[in-house]
């Protein structure tokens, strides 16, 4: 590269303004400072234009430095704010992942997940036998039971993460490039875990209405309608067929679909009237058998008991009613 080719760096504003006083000086202030030195006369005019231009070019100086100052410091901490206020926005979503995996992902299940979602998990109680990491050394994750679909693991496996190894979302956590999903590995292909889906929300709708129509459930409206939707896990269902075969069942509400998704509501909580009606209701759920097997929970309610059924994620796409 020649010199002539080469391009210079702009001047800064400051420095134009300093030269082009330093030459308006040279040319018009000097040469008549000279001859009044030496005894000469001068117009007098040119002394209160040449203290103008000082005065306005100073500020001129001043403004200008003042502003790339500023925005410099602007721009510096505004990207500066923006980078610390993605930190606690990631690790955020993170943490809360972490937290309704730990609580609500069945135990045996293998998790694959990014290095960093990975150390979360364990953070969290998560065991680290069941976690499976995906980085660019790691094949598919098929073996895997959930992937946690955080931007890290989108990055390395592209479109192939929805349409390929896990469809299905059951949790959601955070928005954007923070967003953190809890998703379904497919033991088959894509097609066929979403035709499964569809088989059972069908499958659930049927049951739910049938139970909806049992004189022995008592349920408030939106509850049957969540019933009566299919937007109940199967499994639920079955529990709330036997219970009322044998005894009323007064439902208070269905919850715990798993956040920002339409996924099947587990937890079920119903009133215990009575404390020989909560002990017959107690020894018979504790005595049923995995995977039916709820996790149940008593919270005193004035003159009665609440019971929470719940069980852990994912919901099965088979059914198998009594």
């Amino acid at each position: 590269m020649t010199r002539d080719s080469r391009r210079l760096p702009e001047p800064s504003w400051p420095t134009v303004i300093a030269t082009t006083l330093r030459l308006w000086l040279q040319r018009h202030v000097l040469p008549e400072f000279r001859y009044r030195l030496f005894g000469g006369r001068t117009s007098g005019r040119l002394w209160p234009a040449a203290l103008l231009i000082i005065i306005v070019a100073a500020g001129a100086t001043y403004l200008v430095a003042g502003r790339i100052s500023d925005d410099g410091t602007r721009s510096q901490s505004g990207s500066s704010a923006a980078n610390s206020g993605g930190l606690p926005a990631a690790a955020a979503a993170r943490n809360k992942a972490a937290a309704w995996i730990e609580a609500q992902v069945s135990d045996g299940l293998i998790v694959a997940c990014d290095p960093l979602m990975c150390t979360t998990l364990q953070q969290h109680g998560f065991p680290a036998a069941d976690l499976a990491q995906i980085d660019m050394g790691s094949g598919d994750p098929l073996g895997s039971d959930i992937i946690v679909s955080t931007a890290a693991v989108r990055s390395l496996l592209g479109p192939r993460l929805a349409q390929l190894y896990a469809p299905t979302v059951i949790a959601s956590f955070g928005s954007g490039q923070y967003l953190i999903q809890v998703r379904i590995t497919a033991a088959g292909s894509a097609i066929a875990a979403q035709a499964a889906n569809r088989a059972a929300l069908q499958a659930r709708i049927t049951a739910g209405r049938e139970l909806d129509r049992n004189k022995n459930i008592h349920a408030p409206r939106l509850a049957r309608a969540e019933l009566a939707g299919g937007h109940v896990d199967s499994r639920l269902m079955d529990i709330l067929a036997l219970m009322a075969h044998r005894v009323p069942v007064q439902i208070l509400g269905f919850g715990d679909g798993g956040p920002g998704t339409n996924a099947p509501l587990r937890l079920m909580r119903i009133s215990a009237p009575t404390a020989t009606y909560l002990h017959r209701l107690l020894v018979f759920l504790r005595a049923q058998l995995p995977p039916f097997a709820p996790n149940v929970s008593t919270y005193p309610a004035g003159l009665t008991t609440t019971v929470q059924i719940e069980f852990p994620a994912p919901s099965p796409t088979t059914l198998s009613m009594p």
